[in-house]
């Protein structure tokens, strides 16, 4: 028999990994690494699939989440929603293929890859090789069905396994998912999938999550608002924003005719105009079919956009959370003395993708973390409302807020501050580092714009710190004055053996200026100086008696000219 030859048997050795079995192989590129982050992924995932579903039908998020503890690091997890539901024909396309499912559109969204429930399906079957058990109700015309399935992922062919069958009678739409855990633990701390939910709340204020824990503590977090989210629309993409790439791909996709018409109904802001003087600076011809586009014509018209000036992208498709719902959900959940929230105006990263940042500041309260018994500052990241737990490092909110020179705002020691910094930012292509969705990259513009937001807040929570410090040191003046003035008047009334003089207005204006002076601030003269001096300095004859005016050895002088004694 001959010696077998040294190298690759490309028969037996030559494989292609469908995309489940490549993700079971590289878990941690879903996030699934660590026990503690295993199992906050799992509830990101879910949570954020369940708010996409009811805010695309209308409906105001009602999420019901059980864990229960089945032994060390073992847990069943339960969660149920009241969205519109999934027919049955798609349950398994959900639930176990990767890359399947409704967000490859360029819009706005939590989830932009279509890996989020069959990654943890993934993970359960891994983990625990038991089953997924889901109960889906949805409307067929003015029918509601149900059905009620036990399910298995086939990781060689990236589909589901059908195990167990039967219809369901539900009174209303919703889906309700039970998987099993090994490995993950629950935690309650910053990383955790409490804080998780508690940070979810804050970003969507409209929602409602009951959240049962395995020692089977019921927490309610209740909805701020009432008012369902607008639905994003669909953007096209911008010229300043697209590469030799994207203009081939839709050269091959389009049903256009012409490379003109193409381009006027694949992008934003092109027009025929914009066309005519591609020709003019490429030579190409916009009449050729776009079938036969070749790579160096996009590379042509792609360094021709460069060149072009455009209006700014469309931002009609960005829907923001809002100032005003962002104070309430901060306001519900962390019960603040200070809030103070902004919503920036749209602008674009990369040349031509849009974002709009969003923060917001709370002070005091249950604002911060709670560390060794001591409230210290803690830093909120979102994007497109979804909390982001991990990665922080990396991350460009983190960036942005940390180059901030806090002590110019008061904040001497900004660690130990009970303070919350929120900041969420829009867009239809957040610039993510990593496939865990976890982290923003530092672009510069996106830097600059949560940078700006952050700091605009930050003046107002340090005339917050100043009104609080003045009233403060105020309470203490007055303090001083109204324990020791009035012994001092009524020794003195006995002295002088009269009676004792009304003071309680002149206490308060002298604690007044006093304050002032104390803090280096002026304050308006409220009352003639010769009625303060009067009032002060009465004259009394040598028996006690006050002297009227025309007796007075005191002399004051009036000012004959009374609008220059107003001045």
């Amino acid at each position: 028999m001959a010696p077998t030859e040294p190298g690759l048997d490309w028969q037996n050795d030559f494989q292609q990994l469908t995309p489940s079995e490549f993700f079971r192989k590289n878990k941690q590129m879903l996030g699934f690494t660590g026990k503690i982050r295993s199992l906050t992924i799992v509830f990101h995932e879910l949570i954020t699939n369940s708010f996409d579903a009811a805010e695309e039908a209308g409906i105001l998020p009602d999420i019901d989440i059980e864990l229960k503890r089945v032994d060390k690091e073992h847990y069943i997890l339960r969660h149920k929603d009241n969205g519109p539901g999934i027919p049955e024909d798609y349950v398994m396309q959900v639930y176990c293929s990767m890359f399947a499912g409704s967000k490859f559109r360029n819009i706005q969204s939590r989830g932009q890859q279509g890996l989020g429930c069959s990654g943890c399906v993934l993970l359960s079957q891994m983990t625990t090789g038991k089953p997924a058990r889901v109960i889906s109700c949805y409307k067929d015309g003015d029918e509601i069905k149900g059905v009620k399935m036990k399910f298995q992922m086939d990781v060689k062919h990236n589909t589901g396994i059908l195990m167990e069958r039967e219809d369901y009678v539900g009174e209303s739409t919703g889906v309700c998912i039970e998987l099993q855990f090994k490995d993950v633990s629950y935690s309650m701390a910053e990383q955790g999938a409490f804080e998780y939910i508690r940070r979810t709340m804050i970003g969507n204020p409209h929602a409602k999550i009951t959240f049962r824990d395995p020692t089977g503590h019921k927490y309610i977090f209740k909805r701020a608002a009432d008012i369902v989210p607008t639905l994003p629309k669909e953007v096209l993409p911008h010229p300043k924003g697209v590469s030799a790439d994207d203009l081939m791909t839709m050269a091959k996709n389009t049903d256009k005719r012409r490379y003109k018409s193409m381009l006027t109904a694949s992008m934003s802001r092109m027009s025929n105009k914009r066309a005519a003087e591609i020709t003019e600076m490429t030579g190409i011809d916009m009449n050729k079919r776009p079938k036969d586009m070749t790579f160096p014509e996009a590379e042509a018209i792609v360094q021709c956009f460069k060149k072009m000036k455009f209006m700014a992208p469309p931002t009609d498709g960005l829907i923001p959370i809002g100032s005003e719902q962002i104070e309430k959900g901060m306001k519900q959940i962390l019960k603040p003395e200070f809030v103070s929230t902004i919503t920036r105006k749209p602008v674009t990263y990369a040349g031509g993708v849009s974002f709009i940042i969003e923060a917001g500041i709370a002070y005091g309260g249950d604002a911060g973390r709670i560390v060794n018994e001591q409230r210290k500052s803690e830093i909120m990241r979102f994007a497109n409302r979804v909390p982001l737990t991990f990665d922080a490092g990396s991350c460009a909110i983190t960036e942005a807020l940390k180059s901030i020179d806090w002590k110019r705002y008061g904040l001497k020691d900004m660690e130990n501050t009970p303070l919350t910094l929120f900041v969420n930012i829009i867009s239809t292509q957040v610039p993510y580092l990593s496939t865990g969705k976890q982290s923003v990259s530092p672009e510069p513009e996106i830097v600059q714009e949560i940078r700006q937001a952050t700091m605009k807040l930050a003046r107002q929570l340090q005339k917050h710190l100043r009104a609080k410090r003045a009233a403060k040191e105020k309470e203490k003046r007055s303090k001083v004055f109204e324990e020791y003035v009035p012994v001092i008047i009524e020794e003195a009334a006995k002295l002088g053996e009269t009676g004792v003089p009304e003071y309680q207005e002149v206490l308060a204006k002298v604690t007044k200026r006093a304050l002032a002076e104390l803090l280096g601030e002026k304050v308006e003269d409220e009352v003639e100086e010769e009625e303060l001096d009067a009032i002060i300095m009465e004259e009394l004859d040598e028996r006690g008696y006050a002297v009227d005016e025309e007796h007075s050895n005191l002399n004051f002088e009036e000012d004959e000219n009374e609008e220059e004694f107003e001045e």
